[in-house]
């Protein structure tokens, strides 16, 4: 429905709020969602906290859309196993990958291992005739990235890197503004993601301690950026619709001190503990970005956020949840005096206290369903239950069960992981580094 046909509609139903939609796609014709295909029966191979977050996905999703066949990790203590029977009680627990792979009843799996492990599992498993979803970054080393990304191209099976942001349903709802250019061009963005955490984990011995703690060694780890960061840089990449041109970047190694005695914490970590790089786009845009391990301000419930600054309003995105904040003399798009607004504070969105940086017109991707189920423009609000892992994990298990192509595939998943490794490169040498258009070639 456009606007015109919405504004006719509602004027003869007797609705007193002309397109009185909270951030409605108005350019978009609705399309009729994909009739449900088979139940998908998947594995999770890895099982530290991202792996276990897949698993809820899948157990929000259901056993009649994808049954968990099996669960693999290499080790296997009580406390694993008891964690996975949580999400699949009858799913079957193995150590060994490749009895995953023998298993001919999984039609998919989902890489959950530390990224210097994705390569030769990834490859077996297409080689094997398994749909794979991969964690992203593909890898830790670009030509173990560049092989995995061959292989997902040359596979008669689907290869999806997990782009999460990229399944995120209120991400391609904003990025709808920003193509037909309802907010002007952008001129910059940045964004952050900041957790005082020490980002380490106990082991029951030295050497599983240092197995668990792969991302504080650059010889396994990308970093903050190729581990975190990846998926916002990513982000910017999508709205500007181009690869980065060159990037800058600054690091250090600061070990948080403790809260009671001040003394400083004896750490052998080698990844960077702050990060900081400018990434420059074409035309001169600059994406800007930080993240460390030492401060939690700014960031709501373990957040992150991104904003992108355009001629006629800048946007605040935080996982879930998105706002407006228009220019006084920017075009008038003919909803925002209806949608609901929210006051917004350094740090604590929607709330009061704290510094006021403006009153943010609040974006919501399905605001047309709601306001047919008969809520008012005012109560829209955000579901925000469906994560963009969970979202991202749906919609690969919809492509394997209906045969359609994802919309994110190897290239991507090859382009996006590039681009953080130069960027994590970038900052680590504290250099500035021009990106070659070859480095992208697959």
């Amino acid at each position: 429905m456009n606007r015109r046909d919405f504004l006719q509609a509602a004027a003869a139903s007797g609705l007193s709020f002309p397109l009185a939609v909270n951030a409605i796609e108005i350019r978009a014709e609705p399309q009729k969602e994909a009739a449900p295909g088979p139940a998908v029966a998947v594995a999770v191979i890895g099982l530290g906290e991202q792996g276990r977050a897949i698993l809820a996905s899948l157990a929000k999703l259901g056993p009649s859309k994808a049954p968990i066949a099996a669960i693999c990790d290499s080790f296997t203590a009580s406390i694993l196993q008891k964690r996975a029977a949580e999400f699949a009680p009858t799913a079957t627990m193995v150590n060994d990958y490749r009895k995953v792979l023998d298993d001919k009843s999984v039609q998919a799996v989902f890489v959950a291992t530390p990224s210097h492990k994705h390569k030769q599992i990834v490859l077996d498993a297409l080689q094997a005739g398994k749909h794979v979803y991969c964690e992203a970054p593909l890898a830790t080393d670009l030509d173990e990235a560049k092989a995995i990304a061959k292989a997902g191209i040359d596979a008669k099976t689907f290869l999806v890197p997990g782009l999460q942001v990229r399944s995120n349903a209120q991400a391609r709802h904003v990025g709808k503004f920003i193509k037909v250019k309802d907010i002007g061009n952008i001129v910059q963005g940045r964004a952050q993601w900041n957790q005082r955490t020490t980002w380490r984990r106990a082991g029951n011995t030295p050497e599983r301690e240092k197995e668990m703690n792969w991302r504080l060694y650059s010889e396994t780890s990308s970093g903050l950026i190729g581990e975190i960061g990846i998926h916002q840089i990513d982000m910017a990449s999508r709205y500007l619709n181009a690869l980065p041109t060159a990037v800058t970047g600054f690091s250090a190694l600061k070990v948080n001190r403790l809260p009671t005695n001040g003394q400083e914490l004896k750490d052998d970590r080698t990844v960077p503990t702050l990060v900081q790089c400018i990434v420059e786009y074409p035309d001169g845009i600059p994406f800007f970005y930080e993240a460390s391990l030492h401060s939690s301000f700014e960031n709501t419930k373990n957040e992150g956020y991104e904003v992108f600054c355009a001629t006629g309003a800048t946007i605040l995105f935080r996982d879930q949840r998105a706002w407006m904040f228009k220019e006084a003399d920017a075009n008038a798009l003919g909803w925002e005096g209806f949608a609901r607004t929210d006051s917004m504070a350094v740090g604590k969105p929607q709330d009061g206290s704290g510094e006021k940086i403006g009153e943010g017109i609040a974006l919501v991707a399905d605001a047309t369903k709601q306001i047919a189920r008969g809520k008012k423009p005012g109560e829209i609000g955000t579901d925000v239950s469906k994560t963009s892992l969970y979202q991202a994990v749906e919609e690969f298990i919809t492509s394997v069960s209906t045969n359609k192509k994802p919309d994110v595939g190897p290239v991507e998943g090859y382009h996006s992981t590039v681009v953080a490794h130069k960027c994590n490169e970038a900052a680590a040498t504290k250099a500035r580094i021009e990106f070659q258009p070859d480095w992208f070639t697959v």
